[in-house]
C-alpha cells in the first residue's frame, strides 16, 4: 500500500470518529426522558419527639440531630420545565442507646428509636439559565409519606419493678402530605448521564401515630389502631428541615 492510500486511509478513519463522536455529543435540552435517583441529608429538628413521655414523668437523654434520604424515579424533560415521577426515602438518624430515668435520678431503661417514611411524589422543575450542558431550575415538588416509628427498650430492674409487662419493641404509623421547594443545578457527567446537586427545604409533620398492635406500654395497655399519646397530647414526628442533595440522571 503507498503513501498516498495510507495516508487517504488514516483521513477516512479520523473523518468517521470525529463524525462518530458529533453524533454523541449531549444537549440536555434535546434529551427529554431519564432515570434518576438522588441521595440527600440534612438537619434534623426531630429531637426526642419520637420516645419522650412514653412514660410519665421519665426525663430522656439522647436526640437524632441528621435526616438522611434518597429518591428514584423517572423524569420528563423539557427545555422550560421538568416533571419527576418518583419515590422518596425519609430516615432520621437512628437514636441508640437513649435512657429514660425518672425525678429521683434512677435509671429505669435504655432504649433504641427509628424512624422510616416512604413518599411518592411529582416534583416540577423550572429551568432558568442553560446552555447545552448545563442548567440550574427551581424545583417545587408534593408528596404524600408513609412514616413508621419503632422505639426498642431494654428495662432495667428498677424499671421492671416500676413498668412490669411492658412491650420490648411498640411500633406505631402516620401519613402527612409533603411539600418541598429547591434550588438546584444539573451538569453533564457523560455523553448520556449528568449530576444534579441542589439545596432546598422539606416541610412533613405528622400530627398523629395509631399503634400497629395491641402494646403494653409504659402507661398501660392499648389496642392497635389507637393514638399514641405524648403525655397529654397526641405524638407529633416533625421531618420537616433543610437538605442538600446529589443526583444522577441516565437519559434515554
Amino acid at each position: 500500500m503507498n503513501r498516498s492510500v495510507k495516508s487517504a486511509v488514516l483521513f477516512s478513519i479520523v473523518t468517521l470518529m470525529a463524525a462518530s463522536a458529533e453524533a454523541r455529543v449531549f444537549d440536555i435540552n434535546r434529551d427529554s426522558m431519564a432515570p434518576y435517583f438522588i441521595l440527600s441529608g440534612g438537619s434534623s429538628v426531630l429531637g426526642t419527639n419520637a420516645y419522650a413521655n412514653e412514660a410519665t414523668g421519665t426525663t430522656v437523654s439522647g436526640e437524632s440531630i441528621l435526616t438522611y434520604g434518597g429518591e428514584f424515579g423517572f423524569l420528563l424533560s423539557r427545555p422550560l420545565v421538568n416533571l419527576a415521577f418518583g419515590i422518596g426515602i425519609i430516615k432520621p438518624a437512628l437514636v441508640e442507646g437513649f435512657s429514660g430515668s425518672n425525678t429521683g435520678g434512677t435509671q429505669m431503661f435504655t432504649g433504641n428509636s427509628e424512624v422510616l417514611g416512604f413518599a411518592p411524589r411529582i416534583t416540577l422543575e423550572v429551568n432558568l439559565h442553560g446552555d447545552q450542558v448545563s442548567r440550574s431550575f427551581i424545583a417545587v415538588g408534593i408528596g404524600y409519606a408513609d412514616v413508621k416509628l419503632q422505639n426498642s427498650y431494654t428495662m432495667t430492674a428498677a424499671g421492671d419493678a416500676a413498668y412490669p409487662g411492658v412491650a420490648t419493641t411498640i411500633e406505631s404509623k402516620g401519613a402527612a402530605t409533603e411539600l418541598m421547594a429547591g434550588l438546584g443545578y444539573e451538569g453533564v457527567l457523560s455523553d448520556s448521564t449528568t449530576y444534579v446537586f441542589q439545596f432546598g427545604y422539606r416541610q412533613l409533620r405528622i400530627d398523629q401515630l395509631k399503634y400497629s398492635k395491641d402494646y403494653t406500654t409504659f402507661n398501660g395497655p392499648v389496642s392497635a389502631g389507637g393514638t399514641v399519646m405524648n403525655g397529654a397530647s397526641n405524638r407529633e414526628l416533625n421531618l420537616s428541615g433543610g437538605f442538600l442533595s446529589l443526583g444522577f440522571r441516565f437519559y434515554l
